[in-house]
């Protein structure tokens, strides 16, 4: 097999390289707030219209309801791939040139 060597396809590559970083950091988020949503947090927020009193209205940030959160945690806890040994998340950590970011989130407290 030959090397890949046309200057566009290897620029490119450096493209999928920052992809890869980009979306390895968004799934370490995810699974830390798959974590926290599973640690009890998905039974303070129902799938309902109640809207999330955090009073961001005054900064002309929208109202978010359960269903709006729930919406959301559903997407986050699909891209969780459930630990650093899953074969997805082991192919997205390849390409990366940076070591992995150190995400945590505060506790919440409960």
């Amino acid at each position: 097999m030959a090397d890949i060597i046309d200057p566009r396809a290897v620029a490119f590559t450096n493209y999928v390289r920052q992809g890869s970083e980009l979306l390895r950091s968004v799934v370490i988020f995810a699974e830390a707030m798959k974590n926290q949503w599973f640690g009890g947090l998905n039974v303070l927020i129902p799938n309902t219209t109640d809207v999330v009193k955090d009073n961001r209205e005054g900064e002309g940030i929208a109202a978010l309801t359960g269903q709006d959160v729930n919406a959301v945690m559903s997407i986050l806890v699909a891209l969780a791939p459930g630990g650093a040994n899953n074969p997805n998340a082991q192919q997205v950590a390849k390409p990366c040139v940076r070591p992995a970011p150190l995400i945590t989130l505060p506790s919440i407290g409960g």
